[in-house]
């Protein structure tokens, strides 16, 4: 088993999320990045000891999970990460690019002048964090781009599909931005989105959206799967 850092369950008194909240996310995080193992027996107990909090948020926070299809509950046995979890987040994702890139190409055509300002702008501090090297703020801003160009599709549907997604979405962000050539290529990438954009050239917008989606997942992917043959 891969040898593990246990502050990585720290928790931050100041939050003001629900306690299950944040136990959801911190378990969702552990699997899409590979701190937890598909088919590793999570126990209550243990998390709730390494969270500092009682096994009640962590019951509620495992039930979510499982509805998520993440963890999966045996009886009698206790409850695990499911086998089907990676297969879940790259499922996810391709139906991301699909859906993301379909908002980009509405958002060449609908979004305002104003809208587009307010985009130039966000890349502008995107570039700010990423000649930084601040992944942790990259990965809010990298978010509120995204959500700019999914609100200037205007399309109440895709919106709600992307909404259902974004935690998992959030997770894998995090785990991409972790890798500096992965924050590089992105950056690049999301440019390239924004230009397309701005030209008011929907097919390159969907198709470079589309592009940099499915890269970033196949890479990840491959870099978790050589991680774990090595480990």
């Amino acid at each position: 088993m891969t040898e593990r850092n246990e502050a990585f369950f720290s928790v931050d008194p100041n939050l003001v999320k629900s306690l299950r909240e944040l136990v959801v996310e911190k378990i969702r995080e552990g699997i899409v990045s590979g701190y937890f193992e598909e088919g590793e027996h999570l126990k209550e107990r243990e998390i709730s000891s390494m969270m500092g909090i009682s096994t009640t948020p962590v019951k509620e926070a495992f039930r979510i999970l499982e509805n998520e299809g993440m963890l999966v509950t045996v009886p009698r046995k206790g409850t695990f990460v499911s086998e089907y979890a990676s297969t879940s987040i790259e499922e996810i994702l391709l139906l991301r690019a699909s859906v993301e890139s379909l908002c980009a190409r509405l958002a060449a055509l609908k979004m305002t002048d104003e809208e587009l300002n307010e985009l130039e702008q966000q890349m502008l501090i995107i570039e700010g964090l990423h000649n930084k090297g601040d992944s942790e703020a990259l990965i809010e801003q990298n978010s509120i781009f995204h959500q700019q160009i999914i609100d200037g599709a205007r399309n109440v549907m895709m919106h709600n599909i992307l909404g259902n997604l974004r935690n998992i979405d959030k997770a894998f962000r995090k785990r991409a931005l972790k890798i500096e050539v992965e924050r590089e290529v992105g950056f690049q990438e999301h440019y390239a989105v924004f230009e397309a954009i701005r030209a008011r050239d929907p097919e390159r917008a969907e198709a470079t959206m589309k592009a940099h989606i499915l890269r970033t997942k196949d890479n990840i992917l491959a870099a978790e799967q050589h991680r774990s043959e090595k480990g």
